[in-house]
């Protein structure tokens, strides 16, 4: 272990500088071995393409004459296709490469300063071509674009420091010679960034990718300097055991050492196309890795040799480690800028240098100690004492070797790295946003390596940005003939996006697929590509593939759902949720809640609220979306506050339609009619194309609330914006409002629909509102009984009403008319019949469900009219109400109130039950009548039928308490308006008697006037 740590020995003053220098060498490499593999993804990075399809899903289901009408909404599906990013340039790495370069050149020229003085000028003269390769001038510090003035001060700085260092103060120590160096070297580099003419990054961009081509000499130098050390290791691992009979024999050394060079050669042969087999190769980064270490021993070794030059300690173990780092650097920059021409030309400098150095390495130690070794003696003790062959063969040999390698294929190294120099020269003018030069040097680099990726994709990234879309396909195309990935068909492909396309994009997807098997980017695709077809197994089969190999399976699962869920494939979508035990993954949650809406199943929503401070990704609005819908009903306004917030962002103006309308149901199906309505109104009104769609919601909720004339109203303006669900939805609210003339031409116009379904039933239902009530009782199925019944209930003979009720067999209908005939003795004011048809009605239905909730709020009421309040009080909560209906004991406990003259109570409840209960006519009259009395000489009253005519514009008698209370505030022109409302509200008859009363009252409050003016 000492051996190893030769700098254990070493003083204080060098040992620090140098294991500081050793931790940077080692950052360096880490840094390296990360860009090895993030590189490519931070330069093109997988992106993915969302796609939002709408999917109708049910919120509430209402059953009205017998016939169900369901509100769907837009719910989401997401889909992502995967597509690649723009190129970026890593101005990041830039940075660290500069950083890191810096400290180098300290390290570098105060090692050169311990020298002897020969060289010492050799090594200046390494710095001053490094200097100069920088290209200071073109940063425009101290001069113009043209002088050299910067690059003459960067070297005579330096040059007379560490002369001075070398020359005049030798007895300096090595860590304060570092630092001298760092601090010349900091202030000129803060020269250079202050003085620039472009921004900070900018200029270290250009410093880095200019100085690129020394980086590769350097690293060039070096690959030369470790070329035999692990040949040169292996026989230290043969000869090193102190006892011989645990040292290796010859044979296995040359075994060792042959194998190894076989694999550089099997390496070098597959380069030039000689070997096109799929063998096992150690990867030649991780043969230089090992490379490094090996040369920390043997540079210690070599001593005997340039230590007249200059001694191991400091200056032989720094520099090595100062071209180590320049190595490493030269290397992980290439990977992180992803340039593939340099990653190629680095690759092919380690296999030649190791090929050709190691091999003669090999022939010297053979030459001069085969026997030896054969002897089991410790031969690397003494392996840079030869007796045949000189150690300078191997670098005469070793250099010819070499140069053969590189001409025997076209001298590809040295076209690599200009190609690789003029990739990073585009980078810098593309990053300073001159697109004229950046796209030269783009183009030059393609000369020098044709069809290399680097330069071919930054060249379609800027045709895409200028969307010159053809001019993108043929830099993709010409990338894709050398050194192809998944990143470049994907791209490619995702250009033929148009449907005429098909089979250009299926081509180059399925060519993909074959070059890279195990691509699930690809794969996932494809599926998506085969789902616009009717190719059903394709789907699955690259859906299997994409999930097999993917990273993040959830992805294609999310995929999957929204296409089975988008086919109406329930059983494998049920499967597929089945297989996901818990995820993270937004999308596929998003999926899972409109999947779960689909199936009628409660929205993941209520056990994991999702309502993040931010809608940052669509998919986040999707989730949040998809879950609200699922959790309304639950009388739960939580949700109000992120919907408002999402609101006031400025940065959801693409989700701004969708919350509103998601704000209108989460108000409507939790107890805010009133604020609902006025959000989709104004919805319907500035939403043009879609105001159809918000008028039919509109229409639904006034059925569901049955203020059926305002749902006519709604459903025809639906109706004429061409929605075609409306037309048989305008035709039943109007037979529910009884209006049954206005209600079979309806029906007749569910024609021009062509939905067959649509027309059958409104045949069916015309059918039975076009006969007689002895007809209905004599020959009608029981089904058209009850609608008939509900249809006509108002204009109904008692002995029509009981005909048809007791006509009805079937047992479900039968419940439905005993119902009916209680609404009818209700609206006729028959106490007594209605008590006694409630006694029957309640004998035969369930306990609970809809109808036992209405008949119980009818007998309620019951109780309230014939004033047996006691009773009301004790079993008001003891019956059974849905969830809706209980809405209505503000009411009650409010009536309650007022009768046990409890006025402050009594105002209260009030207050609260028009806030929920503003779309029931009787609700909003005694509220009136109460704040009438309990409030004369405010405009509470007034406000409150208002409110109501506002909400439920087709009740004649919230328009009649209306036109009266603005009699009594004095406000006579809004009592005319709503008299000439009345009059196309009330029949004729009616409207005179009224008409009679209001004119009563107006004389009343003019005498009364007239009397307190006198």
């Amino acid at each position: 272990m000492n051996k190893i740590k030769f700098w254990n020995k070493w003083d204080t003053d060098t040992r620090y500088p140098y294991l500081f220098l050793l931790l940077l060498a080692v950052v360096a490499l880490m840094l390296g071995v990360y860009h090895y593999f993030t590189g490519e993804d931070a330069s093109y990075a997988w992106d993915k393409l969302t796609e939002l399809e709408v999917v109708q899903v049910p919120v509430n289901e209402i059953n009205r004459l017998l016939e169900p009408f369901t509100l769907y909404v837009d719910g989401y599906l997401i889909t992502e296709q995967y597509d690649v990013a723009a190129p970026t340039v890593n101005t990041a790495a830039a940075m660290a490469v500069l950083l890191i370069l810096a400290i180098c050149l300290a390290f570098y020229t105060a090692a050169i300063s311990t020298m002897k003085r020969i060289p010492y000028f050799g090594g200046m003269l390494l710095l001053m071509l490094l200097l100069a390769s920088f290209n200071l001038d073109l940063l425009g510090v101290m001069g113009s674009s043209t002088g050299q003035t910067m690059l003459l001060v960067f070297i005579i700085s330096l040059a007379i420091v560490s002369y001075a260092f070398q020359a005049f103060y030798q007895q300096v120590r090595f860590s304060m010679r570092v630092l001298a160096m760092a601090g010349v070297i900091g202030l000129l580099g803060a020269l250079v960034f202050m003085d620039s003419d472009f921004p900070p990054l900018l200029t270290a961009l250009h410093l880095v990718n200019y100085s690129s081509l020394s980086l590769i000499v350097a690293s060039f130098l070096f690959m030369i300097w470790v070329g035999y050390a692990n040949i040169n290791a292996l026989l230290w691992i043969n000869t090193q055991a102190k006892a011989p009979e645990r040292r290796f024999s010859v044979w296995q050394f040359v075994l060792v050492s042959v194998l190894y060079l076989l694999n550089l050669l099997l390496l070098y042969l597959r380069h030039v196309g000689y070997v096109k087999a799929d063998l096992f190769f150690i990867n030649a980064y991780f043969i230089l890795m090992l490379s490094v270490v090996s040369g920390f021993w043997g540079m210690q070794q070599r001593e005997a040799y340039y230590g007249r030059l200059f001694p191991f300690k400091p200056t032989g173990a720094v520099l090595y480690l100062v071209f180590a780092i320049l190595t490493f650097l030269s290397i992980g920059y290439a990977y992180a800028t992803a340039n593939d021409s340099l990653i190629v030309l680095h690759h092919d400098l380690i296999v030649y240098t190791h090929l050709a150095f190691g091999v003669f390495f090999f022939i010297y130690v053979m030459a001069n100690f085969g026997r030896l070794i054969e002897q089991r003696l410790q031969v690397y003790k003494v392996v840079y004492q030869p007796r045949l062959l000189p150690i300078y063969t191997i670098y005469t040999m070793g250099a010819i070797l070499l140069g053969i390698l590189v001409m025997r294929t076209q001298y590809r190294v040295y076209f690599y790295s200009y190609a690789g120099y003029y990739s990073y020269l585009g980078d810098l003018y593309k990053a300073s946003d001159n697109t004229i030069l950046a796209e030269r040097f783009y183009r030059e680099s393609d000369l020098y390596d044709i069809n290399n990726v680097k330069a071919n994709l930054s060249l379609a990234g800027m045709y895409r940005e200028k969307q010159q879309r053809n001019n993108e396909i043929l830099s993709l195309q010409e990338s894709l003939q050398k050194r192809p990935n998944p990143k470049l068909y994907v791209r490619l492909a995702n250009l033929y996006d148009l449907k005429q396309f098909f089979f250009e994009k299926l081509y180059v997807l399925q060519q993909g697929a074959i070059a890279f098997p195990e691509s699930p980017e690809i794969y996932n695709n494809l599926a998506l590509l085969y789902a616009q077809t009717s190719v059903t197994d394709s789907v699955k089969y690259y859906f299997d593939l994409a999930q097999e190999h993917a990273s993040n399976p959830d992805l294609v699962r999310s995929n999957r759902l929204a296409y089975y869920t988008r086919q109406a494939m329930p059983e494998e979508a049920k499967e597929l949720v089945a297989e996901i035990r818990s995820s993270n993954y937004k999308p596929l949650r998003s999926n899972m809640s409109a999947l779960g809406q689909l199936l009628g199943r409660a929205s993941e929503a209520q056990d994991e609220p999702f309502a993040p401070d931010s809608l940052e990704e669509v998919a986040d609005m999707t989730l949040f979306y998809n879950n609200t819908i699922g959790s309304i009903n639950n009388g739960d306004t939580s949700l109000l506050k992120p919907i408002n917030r999402y609101l006031a962002s400025r940065g959801n103006q693409l989700f701004m339609e969708d919350l509103l309308y998601l704000k209108g149901l989460v108000h409507h199906y939790d107890g805010r009619p009133k604020e609902a309505r006025n959000v989709v109104e104004t919805l319907a009104l500035a939403a043009s194309e879609r105001s159809a769609y918000y008028y039919n919601a509109l229409g639904h909720w006034m059925m569901e609330e049955e203020n059926y004339g305002a749902a006519a109203s709604y459903f025809k303006e639906a109706k004429n914006r061409g929605f075609n669900q409306a037309f048989i939805s305008h035709a039943y609210a109007l037979a529910l409002n009884h209006q049954t003339e206005d209600a079979m031409e309806a029906l007749k116009e569910v024609g021009f629909t062509e939905i067959e379904s649509a027309i059958e039933v409104a045949q069916s239902l015309l059918t039975v509102l076009d006969q007689a009530p002895g007809t209905i009782i004599r020959e009608a199925p029981d089904k058209d009984k009850v609608q008939y019944l509900i249809a006509y209930l108002p204009d109904l003979l008692p002995r029509d009403v009981d005909g048809i009720v007791s006509s009805v067999k079937d047992k479900e209908l039968q419940r439905e008319a005993l119902v009916a005939r209680v609404d009818y003795f209700m609206g006729k004011k028959r106490w007594k019949l209605a008590n006694e048809a409630i006694k029957e009605a309640a004998a035969t239905l369930l306990p609970e469900g809809e109808l036992r909730s209405k008949l119980n709020l009818q007998q309620m009421r019951l109780w309230l009219y014939t004033k047996n309040h006691d009773v009301l009080v004790k079993r008001m909560d003891n019956l059974y109400l849905t969830p809706k209906d209980k809405r209505q004991k503000l009411y009650l406990r409010a009536k309650i109130a007022e009768i046990k003259n409890r006025d402050r109570e009594a105002a209260e409840r009030y207050d609260h039950a028009l806030k929920m209960l503003l779309y029931d006519e009787q609700v909003v009259e005694d509220a009136a009548a109460f704040f009438a009395r309990y409030s004369p000489n405010e405009m509470k009253a007034y406000n409150i039928l208002l409110d109501g005519i506002t909400y439920n514009p087709y009740s004649s008698s919230l328009y009649k308490a209306y036109a009266l209370e603005s009699i009594n505030q004095g406000l006579v022109s809004y009592a005319d308006q709503a008299l000439v409302s009345l009059s196309s509200l009330l029949p004729p008859s009616e409207y005179s008697t009224f008409k009679e009363k209001f004119e009563r009252q107006r004389r009343a409050k003019e005498a009364e006037a007239d009397n307190w003016q006198l």
